[in-house]
């Protein structure tokens, strides 16, 4: 090395240069979390309270289908002039990322097929407290009704209201088992 080379070196160390510029991934995620975090909060601001469903929307939900809701859009009133919501009474409902039942595999293996109702006690806070088969419609199996309680017990709900307060309700849900022949 040059004694010229090695001059230049040692006065890039000392005025705070250097020639690798690498920056930390810690620095990098830091800088996305914070990212992330503003669009979040900006999208949790205009967010506008759920329309409540029309008198006539159905009371049982179902496993294998359930019924889309679909809100006409309304216009808002300005922000200082936005009067309360009316809730109106709503039986409760299963929540999008509740998992179907499993068809059992020794059950479709023998062909059995059937239709199981399930009663569920669901709870202020929207959780299941007690399962029970309330009718079979078909071959009735026992690893069939094992298959929907097991499933249905960890469902979660949007909980029942009575006049604008959460309540515990009764839910019935069909699940239908078909091998498809």
């Amino acid at each position: 090395m040059s004694a010229t080379h090695a001059h230049e070196l040692d006065a890039a160390a000392q005025s705070g240069q250097s020639r690798n510029h690498a920056v930390s991934p810690v620095l990098w995620m830091g800088l996305l979390l914070a990212i992330l975090l503003g669009v979040f909060t900006l999208i949790r601001r205009h967010d506008a309270p759920a329309p409540a469903l029309p008198a006539s929307a159905p009371a049982t939900p179902t496993a294998v289908s359930p019924a889309t809701q679909v809100a006409t859009p309304e216009t808002a009133p300005a922000p200082l002039q936005r009067k309360p919501a009316v809730v109106r009474d709503r039986q409760a409902r299963p929540l999008a990322g509740n998992p179907a039942p499993a068809y059992p595999p020794a059950a479709l293996r023998a062909g059995i097929e059937g239709s199981v109702v399930a009663s569920l006690q669901v709870d202020a806070q929207g959780k299941v407290t007690d399962a029970s088969i309330v009718s079979h419609d078909g071959q009735r199996s026992r690893d069939l009704d094992r298959a929907v309680l097991d499933t249905l017990r960890d469902w979660r709900f949007e909980p029942a209201l009575r006049d604008g307060r959460a309540v515990a309700t009764v839910v019935r849900v069909p699940v239908d088992f078909r091998t498809g022949r």
